[in-house]
């Protein structure tokens, strides 16, 4: 089941019309027993992963000592079942969509459980009784792409539980919203306008329609993540959450690490966190932080070559950034007042082309179809 089905529109109305419905005291309870219901009906196995990992992070985190033997143990066995499950699973559509929601949100909900136990290795969340963590572990709107949303953030929005008329008509917003960048400018616009114009070009393997197809994923791939993390965000605002944004215009940042500031920010923010800042405080390099980050956020998606690369590449741009900022901080560079503007403009161009062109590692349907493809662009220019 995708967002764009009449059957989650049916899920989003039957749980909003409910869950305000119900007694204050019965919400969480009732929340909890439709998004198993929904996992259920849709993915079984889903639905039996996460009650098991639920039932594993409340023993090793609440039950038990949270020390570091128990909450590694609990750690350990989550990541071994998405290394497992994404091992076993092979893409056949090359859509990155489809790569994280089989089995069913397996992606989301386990990086919250480890954000769970490390945070609870660390001190910073109090013990905290099951319904509490299976309210936020068993979060309906989060299922499917996300965002990867922080338990305190969750606990202290269901600790101030009310009914408010504003943020449920913002949320019906945000839905509409979210469908529109899917279908009008996911699927209408970019899919069939641009796509039907690329088809009809006398010469399809020339650069200019190589170019145009780059393109294509490119503002494809960011219709469908953005407007997808919309409904999610929306559907969440109608039953009183507020969950992160997700989005932030990545596609103008100036730089490669803006561009991931506001690209799927709850997952970078969670590599930042966990990955980025433990390998760094290991290695005193944060370039190898930056590599490291940008590989396990690949592989999160699928453990493939492709994305193994894909994630290189970004890792790569991050080292020449980071670079690039030590050279004109040694030298004292700055930009001329004259050209500020025109030099932004460049790197804005610069850094959408990077991600864009780094798209075409995952929608090639190999690795050396991907740099057949650029070498016949470069050609062709």
């Amino acid at each position: 089941m995708t967002y764009v089905s009449l059957e989650w529109l049916a899920w989003i109305w039957l749980t909003v019309g409910l869950y305000w419905l119900v007694p204050r005291g019965a919400r969480a309870l009732l929340l909890m027993a439709l998004s198993l219901l929904f996992l259920a009906s849709v993915a079984p196995l889903s639905a039996a992963i996460l009650v098991g990992a639920c039932g594993l992070v409340h023993l090793a985190s609440n039950v038990l000592a949270p020390s570091l033997r128990n909450i590694g143990v609990a750690g350990a066995i989550i990541v071994a079942v998405v290394i497992a499950f994404k091992l076993g699973t092979t893409m056949e559509s090359t859509t990155m969509l489809q790569s994280v929601v089989v089995p069913l949100g397996l992606s989301y909900y386990s990086f919250r459980c480890l954000h769970f136990l490390i945070e609870r290795y660390k001190g910073r969340i109090a013990p905290m009784p099951l319904p509490d963590l299976a309210a936020y572990l068993f979060f309906l709107p989060t299922f499917l792409v996300g965002p990867i949303h922080r338990f305190d953030a969750f606990h202290a929005d269901a600790r101030r539980q009310r009914f408010d008329p504003a943020l449920l008509s913002l949320g019906l917003e945000r839905i509409v919203q979210g469908y529109a960048k899917i279908v009008i400018l996911g699927y209408f616009a970019t899919g069939q306008l641009l796509g039907g114009h690329i088809a009809s070009l006398p010469m399809r393997d020339s650069a200019w329609a190589i170019y145009l197809g780059i393109v294509q994923n490119g503002l494809t791939l960011y219709f469908q993540f953005s407007g997808h993390a919309d409904i999610a965000i929306g559907f969440a605002l109608m039953l009183g959450f507020r969950i992160m944004e997700n989005f932030d215009w990545p596609y103008l940042q100036p730089n490669i690490s803006a561009f991931w500031q506001s690209w799927h920010r709850s997952l970078s923010l969670w590599c930042r966190e966990y990955i980025y800042g433990v390998v760094v405080a290991y290695s005193r390099s944060p370039a190898l932080g930056a590599l490291a980050t940008m590989v396990v956020i690949g592989l999160w998606h699928e453990i493939s070559l492709r994305f193994l690369l894909w994630g290189a590449w970004h890792g790569l741009g991050l080292i020449v950034w980071q670079r690039f900022q030590d050279w004109k901080a040694a030298r004292g560079v700055t930009a001329p007042p004259g050209l500020a503007r025109p030099l932004y403009l460049a790197s804005v161009l610069l850094t959408v082309h990077f991600v864009w062109f780094g798209f075409v590692i995952l929608t090639a349907p190999s690795a050396g179809e991907a740099l057949a493809l650029l070498v016949r662009f470069a050609r062709g220019l």
